[in-house]
């Protein structure tokens, strides 16, 4: 649309995403484009695993959220998905005005469980926006390392996850649901809060 090669704008995205920084805007700045650019979710999908897990979680028990920074067709796109049923609690930014990593997000995801954060889990991708924010209000928290967040670095002790997994299947071994796990799971009740 701009006339930026993709590679370049996805280099540039790259490089704002292990810095930290919020990698779309960072990106759209480099390259002098407006901040008023909406990104384009229609490309993405769900990790291949998703239901699967999601729907174990569920099977034992979890209430499971979602805690997300999407456009109003985030419900529409679970739907397409299977996924929007196995939901309780969706805060969404663009239906709340409210956006990732401002408190009010996680807080309104905590009123609509009707749980308290050392209760619940957030599972998110990025350190800044998931795994801090909810971790100052007494989440337990999983970042789980993939796409862009998984570039980020952890820079403090407010941003360091309880857990750190490469893949949304790990969330199994966590809650002590994998066959061959005995570990004690991160929570027996609350809110799984999922980016």
């Amino acid at each position: 649309k701009h006339g930026i090669p993709v590679a370049e704008f996805r280099r540039v995205m790259a490089e704002g995403a292990s810095n930290n920084d919020m990698e779309y805007f960072s990106a759209l700045t480099h390259f002098g484009i407006s901040q008023r650019e909406k990104w384009n979710s229609a490309p993405e999908i769900p990790y291949p695993e998703a239901k699967e897990v999601l729907e174990t979680l569920k099977s034992r028990g979890y209430k499971l959220g979602i805690i997300a920074n999407q456009a109003l067709d985030a419900r529409d796109r679970l739907r397409k998905f299977g996924l929007y049923d196995l939901f309780e609690v969706m805060v969404i930014s663009q239906e709340q005005g409210v956006s990732k990593p401002q408190p009010a997000i996680f807080l309104d995801a905590l009123y609509k469980a009707g749980a308290k954060a050392h209760e619940c889990v957030m599972v998110g991708d990025k350190l800044t926006n998931d795994i801090a924010p909810a971790k100052a209000l007494g989440f337990k928290t999983v970042w789980i390392r993939q796409e862009w967040g998984g570039m980020q670095t952890v820079t403090s002790e407010e941003m360091r996850p309880d857990f750190t997994i490469d893949s949304l299947s790990q969330l199994k071994i966590i809650f002590g649901l994998a066959p061959w796990s005995n570990a004690n799971p991160i929570c027996q009740t609350g809110l799984v809060a999922l980016f």
